[in-house]
């Protein structure tokens, strides 16, 4: 890439004129004395005070928050944790020569705030050596967008020993990097992080930043041809979503207070797996929209091309094979590439991070599936995405489709309401897969659900924004909860006497993925319906994954609007007696078979340990992060909690029907819950092993 040379002939020329010593190494992993030291000064001052950011701080003094009102540089003077990518003089300079300004007075004061809030990312202090773990910084900036990152190795000759090595720096939205001599530059309330240029955003949708894209171009052809690029561009941000119609409250669980916040806007995002048009001919034959629709047409079937081009119209229709290969391929939800998957809680040594999304082939679900078990990864690249990969742990050794984390070229991929990858090939919906994909245990987040959860960055990034301008000091920026009324999230109702509350990410809390549901009603009556994700038609046992505690209440689950099993009983009381649950013991007194014939009468009675590969952090004084001391969620009952599965119902499941789930309240006295962790699709062949066959495990 020319614009990457060229970003090292600077970075090394830069740093032989100021005389910077440099490490021999390819890690900027460097030790404490190496870091600049703290001056006492907060940020707002650090940036005003200092000649070389004194455009930028008057662009930032420039930019204010027309609905509350907020001065930025304010803001960076209270304490917390930021992170600013300062442009240098120099760089504001360029900015405003091709922009066409005279002068920073001269920039429009909305476009102020956009340029200021996209340097500055609050919630979090990061140092260089954080960026190694990322192809995008996983808390968004103030402009509520990621900024992408890429690393690169640059030659550096030592002016003593003339030796030659290499260090490693980063670039920004592929247009600023770091200036590596000035890098991590501590301030009170944060860390400067200076660039030598403005960083770029694009506010192009998504399919359109995908026609810039030449490598791409027949799934983006297409995507227009199907109408899938259509439905991007026209769903940004919902204009009727009024946040000021709503208040943030403090709800009472029956074990602690949660601060709930109200979302403050609600925006739309996609995600595209592209497959480019070299892999597209290779491996398919692929080579224009005709063959691609053959191609379809072989997996879902359908009406001949020669049909479809009488009535192009056709190929938009939601059971035309096309659509259907190109919707299954595209996801309704900005999935970034850190975050489609999540290691909280997860022992990503014996598991592979999975998540289970529905994609926009109406009623079909996509598995997506992070490498960390050694054992697992076969002809995979470790800690790389996969769409559709196999349950090798039973057997089954489908590679499934690569998910490159990077784009090749220089091609932005993060767009104003999306962002797209480029992959090693198709997933589809057909036969093949159905039956071996989804011929495994699925455990969905309930985060999962909810497209509103990710393309509102509401676990990932924004929570800390949301906080830290909020001005309540009870609010601590561990904690950020939601609140959802009716009407925010789709396909969601909540009865009036109900709160459905999200309560955000520790590895902690005893919850799947260090978040958790909970539906709360002061008048001890709610009732809430969602949809269920969409999977093969088949058996199936549905399960609930929660946490059983004092603070929970009773509760009636529904399939399609029809009672299932009896009422759910979540509390502790009794536990042990009504559902047959045991501890392991620590001097292995228990034989195996007795441990065998212990969990066989606890499934018989409906309920399930919770998963082995899930544990939480347990220990005053552990910060999230520590993972010194783990416990296991197969026995965990510290505190008199158990976290536990239960089998709601065993059905048989339509996939071209979308089934729904309701939770409504049986008895709910004194500020109890309901906890809505977790599910699990268990199919028949999983569940109902017996004898010589692959039994389901603990896992």
């Amino acid at each position: 890439m020319k614009k990457l040379k060229n970003l090292y002939i600077g970075l090394v020329a830069m740093m032989a004129s100021t005389g910077v010593m440099l490490i021999s190494s390819c890690s900027d992993d460097m030790p404490a004395e190496s870091y600049y030291t703290f001056t006492g000064e907060m940020m707002s001052d650090y940036l005003q005070n200092n000649n070389d950011y004194s455009k930028f701080a008057a662009i930032i003094n420039r930019a204010k928050d027309s609905k509350r009102g907020v001065n930025l540089m304010d803001l960076l003077s209270v304490r917390g944790q930021f992170t600013c990518f300062a442009p240098t003089n120099a760089a504001v300079e360029k900015y405003l020569s091709q922009n066409g300004y005279a002068s920073i007075d001269d920039i429009p004061v909305d476009i102020c705030d956009t340029l200021a809030r996209t340097h500055l990312v609050n919630g979090k202090a990061y140092n260089t050596v954080d960026f190694s773990n990322y192809t995008s910084l996983p808390m968004v900036n103030m402009n509520d967008r990621y900024l992408t990152i890429r690393s690169y190795k640059v030659p550096v000759t030592d002016g003593e020993t003339g030796s030659t090595d290499s260090i490693v720096n980063y670039v920004f939205n592929r247009s600023g990097e770091i200036i590596f001599s000035l890098r991590n530059d501590s301030v009170e309330n944060g860390i400067v992080q200076p660039v030598n240029a403005v960083l770029s955003v694009s506010n192009q949708t998504l399919p359109d930043l995908m026609l810039e894209n030449p490598d791409i171009s027949l799934f983006v052809e297409a995507m227009e041809a199907t109408g899938i690029s259509s439905i991007m561009r026209n769903k940004i941000k919902d204009a009727n979503w009024d946040p000021d119609l709503y208040e943030d409250k403090s709800i009472y669980s029956g074990s602690q207070w949660d601060y709930c916040h109200i979302p403050e806007q609600k925006k739309y995002g996609f995600t595209a797996f592209a497959c480019p048009n070299s892999v597209l001919e290779e491996k398919y034959g692929i080579t224009d929209v005709e063959s691609f629709y053959n191609y379809a047409r072989k997996i879902y079937g359908g009406d001949t091309w020669e049909t479809v081009q009488a009535n192009p119209d056709k190929l938009k229709e939601w059971r035309n094979p096309l659509r259907r290969l190109i919707g299954y391929n595209c996801l309704d939800r900005l999935g970034v590439y850190g975050n489609l998957t999540t290691i909280c809680t997860i022992d990503t040594k014996v598991v592979n991070p999975t998540e289970w999304y529905s994609t926009m082939d109406s009623l079909t679900t996509i598995k997506v599936e992070r490498l960390t078990v050694p054992q697992f990864i076969r002809e995979g690249k470790r800690n790389d995405i996969y769409l559709n990969r196999g349950d090798m742990r039973r057997g089954d050794n489908t590679l499934g489709i690569h998910v490159l984390s990077e784009v090749e070229g220089d091609y932005e991929n993060s767009a104003l309401n999306g962002v797209y990858y480029t992959t090693d090939g198709l997933a589809d919906y057909g036969k093949e897969t159905k039956e071996h994909i989804f011929n495994t245990r699925m455990r969905m987040d309930l985060y999962t659900f909810f497209p509103e959860m990710m393309n509102n960055t509401i676990r990932d990034g924004r929570t800390a924004n949301k906080i830290a301008e909020s001005n309540n000091p009870d609010i601590s920026v561990a904690s950020p909860n939601y609140w959802f009324p009716n009407g925010y999230l789709d396909n969601v109702k909540v009865n009036e006497d109900g709160t459905f509350l999200f309560q955000s990410q520790h590895n902690t809390y005893w919850s799947y993925e260090g978040d958790e549901f909970n539906l709360y009603s002061a008048t001890s009556n709610y009732d809430i319906t969602f949809n269920l994700p969409s999977v093969p038609t088949g058996t199936y046992q549905i399960r609930l994954g929660f946490c059983a505690m004092a603070s929970r209440g009773i509760c009636q689950f529904y399939l399609d609007g029809v009672p299932k099993n009896i009422p759910l009983d979540m509390r502790n009381t009794n536990f042990v007696d009504r559902t047959g649950w045991f501890a392991l013991t620590v001097d292995n007194s228990r034989t195996d078979e007795e441990t065998e014939a212990a969990k066989k009468n606890m499934h018989n009675l409906g309920w399930y340990h919770g998963p082995r590969s899930v544990f939480n952090i347990v220990g005053e004084g552990h910060e999230d992060g520590d993972e010194t001391v783990q416990r296991s969620y197969f026995c965990n009952n510290g505190g008199g909690g158990y976290t536990v599965r239960t089998v709601l119902c065993t059905e048989t499941l339509d996939e071209n029907v979308q089934h729904k789930v309701r939770i409504k309240s049986v008895w709910a006295v004194g500020d109890v819950v309901a906890m809505i962790d977790y599910i699990e699709i268990v199919p028949k062949s999983v569940y109902g092993v017996e004898g010589e066959g692959k039994a389901e495990d603990d896992y």
